[in-house]
């Protein structure tokens, strides 16, 4: 089956999820029940920003740690400005209609990804790492920041934000959440493809693995970077909205490092440069989460071995896994051994 047959035919699958009973062995992701159509709508959010933030580490070798911010900017950027005008302080916004306030916050991320690109992507290794993660932590401080220093902000300070809640006619609100948290990430990973498929994505990989070699070429290694920053930044804060839309409140302490660490693990653990490798990465956070929900110390003691396991047994994640498997030296004795004995038989 070609390839976009079968990224359709699994997004087909998920869309009519909701109606059928098929992960009702697990009550986490028992899509018959809001519980687990809401906990689904989070896979697909965090898989979203796994999507960007993989086309930036992944695809461009571009250690990037503003995630968390851009994903808080998403999420505050939507709630402020599809908010009413003239309610109480932790509802307030500007009444822009969802659709128009979606796109113009993560163009917005978008631009800001690619002017912080400009000197980060001069920067190396820890440096980089240190910069881009300052970066998301200025966008968190400037979140909290109360409306007598900066007039007319309306993110309710450190205090919190109520996000609206968009309403697909016809559905409740935990369906309506799944269906346009599925439709984003359905416009990602297709965007991810096209993107990948094309010279983007190879000049990416020829910046990531001989940058040293890419002046000569005529190929700017900058530019390139900068556009994955962009493009990870819009996927980030897409990730954003659609996570504020099923957590109906945003506080500014759930974008801190643990936020960072959460798109880690999903960016890790499911596969870095794997089209299906965030999404699995999703599934298996927000299930170890829902598990270990009353033990925070546990989840991330956890989560903490898991990334070790992870970059030290299995450094391509679980989507690499079936391939490492049929490439492994006991795979291929099998294999021979099979056909020996079909030609025997024969």
């Amino acid at each position: 089956m070609p390839e976009w047959a079968t990224t359709v035919a699994i997004f087909l699958f998920l869309a009519f999820l909701p109606w059928m009973n098929f992960f009702g062995w697990t009550d986490i992701f028992d899509s018959s029940n809001n519980f687990g159509r809401g906990n689904l709508a989070f896979v697909f959010a965090f898989a979203i920003a796994g999507v960007g933030f993989n086309l930036l580490v992944g695809f461009s070798g571009t250690l990037g740690l503003a995630v968390a911010g851009i994903f808080a900017l998403g999420a505050y950027g939507t709630a402020v400005l599809s908010a009413p005008s003239g309610t109480r302080e932790a509802l307030a916004g500007y009444d822009w209609p969802f659709f128009l306030a979606l796109p113009v916050i993560c163009i917005a991320a978008a631009i800001i990804g690619f002017i912080v690109g400009f000197p980060a992507a001069r920067l190396k290794g820890f440096f980089l790492a240190i910069a881009t993660l300052a970066l998301g932590e200025l966008i968190v401080t400037i979140i909290r920041l109360d409306e007598k220093v900066w007039d007319g902000l309306k993110t309710n300070g450190g205090t919190g934000k109520q996000v609206p809640q968009f309403r697909v006619p016809g559905l409740d609100r935990i369906l309506s959440v799944y269906m346009l948290s599925l439709g984003a990430l359905f416009i990602t990973m297709v965007a991810y493809v096209v993107l990948t498929n094309r010279r983007l994505g190879r000049t990416l990989k020829a910046v990531r693995d001989i940058d040293i070699a890419t002046g000569p070429l005529g190929i700017s290694s900058t530019y390139y970077k900068l556009l994955a920053f962009g493009i990870s930044a819009f996927a980030a804060a897409l990730a954003g909205a659609m996570w504020a839309q099923n957590s109906s409140f945003a506080n500014p302490s759930t974008f801190k490092t643990r936020m960072l660490v959460f798109l880690l693990v999903v960016l890790i653990v499911g596969g870095l440069s794997h089209k299906w490798g965030p999404l699995i990465g999703a599934l298996f956070f927000v299930f170890l989460r829902q598990k270990l929900q009353d033990t925070q110390k546990l989840l991330f003691l956890i989560l903490g071995i898991t990334l070790i396991l992870a970059v030290l047994i299995l450094p391509n994640g679980i989507a690499a896994l079936p391939k490492q498997i049929r490439d492994s030296r006991w795979a291929k004795d099998l294999q021979r051994r099979l056909e020996t004995i079909t030609d025997f038989s024969l």
